[in-house]
């Protein structure tokens, strides 16, 4: 098989930033670069290392805010996406939101992440009131629609 070029390589890894963005998960994202560009998991895995890379080395670029000031505004985006998913009844988007909340501050490196309901029972999803709704998307520093 032949080597990509350096362009190719840099649409790859834009093509997996995308698949990322677009809320796909790692394995989602490896199997559609996999058929896309006919490449191993492998090099699957490694055009998304690198889209992280990526991100990182931009993060860390000046732009003119502090650390603490693009660590808040991720964090007011994040509360949006948790406050969107929960008025469309989307727990699965709500929880990819609070993992990606406990990475924003560090506290989800190298650990698992168990849920359980109340007294340790399993996890019951609720229909949630008006009140409920109106309460995450104000503490989202969103206007109620």
């Amino acid at each position: 098989m032949a080597r990509s070029t350096k362009e190719q390589m840099e649409a790859r890894i834009d093509q997996a930033e995308l698949l990322l963005l677009q809320g796909l998960s790692h394995r989602q994202s490896q199997k559609v670069l996999m058929q896309k560009y006919d490449v191993s998991r492998r090099t699957a895995i490694r055009y998304i290392s690198s889209a992280y890379t990526r991100w990182r080395q931009n993060a860390l670029e000046e732009d003119g805010r502090t650390t603490s000031e693009r660590r808040k505004e991720h964090e007011r985006m994040l509360k949006l996406i948790t406050a969107n998913a929960a008025k469309e009844g989307r727990l699965d988007l709500q929880l990819k939101a609070v993992g990606m909340l406990m990475q924003l501050y560090g506290t989800s490196v190298n650990t698992k992440l168990e849920l359980t309901g109340k007294n340790g029972g399993p996890v019951t999803v609720k229909e949630m009131t008006k009140n409920d709704i109106a309460r995450l998307v104000s503490d989202a520093g969103l206007k109620p629609a």
